[in-house]
């Protein structure tokens, strides 16, 4: 039997894929490895066909290339999912009452990335290695990936002439018998055979690096949470007390009221010219008349002992009540009626990008939207809200116009769970640009470059918010959960396998060097010291609730091992689950972009 290098690849591709993940399950208490399970079987078997097999994957023509795509192409499938599922609360998290938690996300991001730039120009660490320890203990596999670009786009070229090459080490010396990085001898088959040296060297080094600090990674915010529990005599039980009592206080929850009419000045008007709905904010969505329930339209005249069902936010309907007459507590339900209270979902392609005024629902059917349902958000349906796929609509009316709006929005669970693969392929090929587009840094001749890793991100988060509203409702940007996150699973795992398969030749070597030993109390630095400072802030100065400092640590190292550690904490796990998805997407941004800030600033003291 023979293999080809692409079978060969795939096979060896599959077979790390298939043991990270099984590895990835095996826990030892509440620790595991999780995804990173794949990065270290990688280690494992370049690892064991080097030594016993005496076949070296990194060795060859065509292996290293092909594992060199592969890897890209993965790591382009993990960002832009991460991208399409986390658009919409990126932006709101910016509006949220979770400032407080993404400014010390923010501080957390800001120390790990000056301890390891300190590392890196004071303890005379090489800015590979720099580069993989912080991706490796901040656990954040984009982060790598953008080390990696970043390095091979602008700092391999400037080695190659001869420039800046203090960032890196012995093993890139002078070819000439001159300075280092001096090629002026070689002929231009020679200088490309360098080049790929130094790449090679580059992406082994990094590789290293990240998966020598991983496992502190992982065990590091673990120990903070454990701590911050000591230190501060943490009650988890109150701690969960004082976030549910917190959070009843803060929510607008939406209230539904039954109002009885008894305002003389507004007998005989018409809804619309009623003060408290004529704005939408408090929607009336049936009426009962003489026992019998009616659906208002904006031109229907009120009368003396009608109850009106009032939907809105909960200060704004009791603030109206007294305006309009008196709560009173009488059943306003349609069973029984030819009226109808149901939830439809939009799918329709033709009314993406229209808003709720646009499709005249009171003007040519008699049906009164009370709720829309975005993302798990329920809102007020404002006239000018945008239509956007997968919004669900409260509807109440009879049951033949219910029918008919059903039919015009589409109401298909079928498409809901449809994957449109263009709109995919599209966000790629504008991120993979967006990712090439030079930034000019003043006084450099390096230009910061958002890579194959933070373009696809960045153009992701626009698309899964605004990307409706900028095709005018011609295309739905939205990707159901279930097909998310094969994409991203698919992508990530393809990524760690060939990370760990390029570093498998090297790791144990480094592992057992005095040089690996300080990388990983270097990494175990990186991750500890930031964590420990900001929750000492958090807990001890700004009195924020521990579960959700907790959730707010996993959600900075963007680890899902330490949300489920976590979420052990309480038997409600909103308070840690809520600290995690609001800094999610923030700091997965922010590591992404961190590694290549890292590089200018170290080219530029260099």
């Amino acid at each position: 039997m023979h293999f080809s290098d692409l079978a060969s690849t795939v096979v060896v591709i599959a077979l790390v894929s298939f043991f990270g993940l099984i590895l990835g399950k095996i826990k030892i208490k509440s620790f595991s490895l999780g995804i990173g399970g794949v990065l270290f079987a990688g280690i494992i078997v370049a690892w064991s066909f080097k030594n016993y097999l005496g076949l070296d994957l990194n060795d060859g023509p065509y292996f290293p290339q092909t594992l060199h795509f592969v890897q890209e192409f993965g790591l382009i499938l993990f960002v832009y999912a991460i991208g399409n599922q986390v658009g919409p609360a990126f932006f709101a998290s910016f509006k949220s009452s979770g400032v407080k938690l993404l400014g010390l996300a923010t501080l957390i991001v800001v120390l790990g990335c000056t301890i390891a730039f300190s590392f890196h120009k004071i303890g005379n660490l090489p800015l590979a290695d720099t580069l993989g320890v912080y991706s490796g203990a901040v656990t954040n596999t984009p982060a790598l990936g953008a080390s990696q670009s970043m390095l091979r786009d602008i700092t391999v070229p400037q080695i190659t002439q001869g420039k800046n090459f203090s960032l890196f080490d012995e093993e890139l010396s002078g070819v000439c018998g001159g300075e280092k990085g001096d090629m002026s001898c070689l002929s231009s088959d020679k200088a490309e055979e360098y080049k790929n040296k130094a790449n090679k060297l580059i992406e082994g080094r990094i590789t290293s690096g990240y998966a020598v600090a991983y496992p502190f990674g992982i065990l590091g915010i673990f120990l903070t949470i454990v701590l911050m529990k000591i230190i501060f005599k943490i009650s988890i039980p109150d701690e969960g007390k004082k976030f549910d009592e917190a959070k009843t206080r803060l929510r607008k929850s939406i209230s539904a009221v039954n109002v009885e009419l008894t305002n003389e000045a507004l007998f005989g008007k018409k809804l619309l010219e009623i003060p408290e709905l004529a704005d939408s904010r408090v929607i009336c969505s049936r009426i009962k008349r003489a026992g019998e329930l009616h659906v208002p339209h904006a031109e229907m005249p009120v009368e003396k002992g009608d109850i009106l069902h009032l939907v809105g936010e909960e200060s704004l309907v009791k603030a109206a009540v007294p305006n309009i007459g008196q709560e009173v507590q009488v059943s306003m339900s349609t069973k029984g009626t030819n009226m109808r209270s149901v939830r439809v979902v939009v799918t329709h392609e033709k009314v993406l990008g229209k808003s709720i005024a646009d499709m005249q629902l009171k003007e040519k059917y008699e049906v009164v939207v009370s709720r829309l349902v975005r993302s798990g958000v329920e809102l007020i349906p404002d006239d000018h809200q945008i239509l956007q796929f997968g919004d669900v609509l409260n509807i109440v009316g009879n049951s033949a116009d219910i029918d008919a709006v059903a039919k015009l929005l589409g109401d298909s669970k079928q498409k809901m769970m449809q994957v449109n693969m263009m709109p995919v392929f599209i966000g790629i090929f504008l991120g993979v640009i967006v990712g090439c587009i030079e930034i000019p840094i003043p006084g450099m001749t390096a230009s910061l470059k958002l890579g194959l890793a933070g373009g696809p991100l960045v153009v992701a988060l626009v698309l899964a918010r605004f990307g409706s509203s900028m095709t005018m409702g011609r295309m739905s940007w939205f990707m159901p959960i279930s097909a998310n996150n094969a994409l991203r699973e698919l992508g990530i795992v393809l990524f760690l396998s060939c990370v760990g398969i390029v570093a498998g030749g090297k790791f144990t070597e480094t592992v057992a060097t005095k040089a690996g030993l300080m990388m990983m109390l270097y990494g175990a630095c990186i991750t500890f010291i930031p964590l420990f400072i900001t929750g000492l802030i958090a807990i001890g100065v700004m009195k924020l609730n521990y579960l959700s400092v907790s959730g707010m640590f996993a959600g900075s190292c963007t680890d899902p091992p330490a949300l489920a550690f976590a979420n052990s904490l309480h038997t409600n796990s909103e308070a840690t689950s809520l600290g995690y998805a609001t800094v999610y997407p923030l700091t997965m941004f922010l590591r992404i972009l961190s590694p290549q800030l890292i590089v200018i600033l170290a080219l530029m003291v260099d």
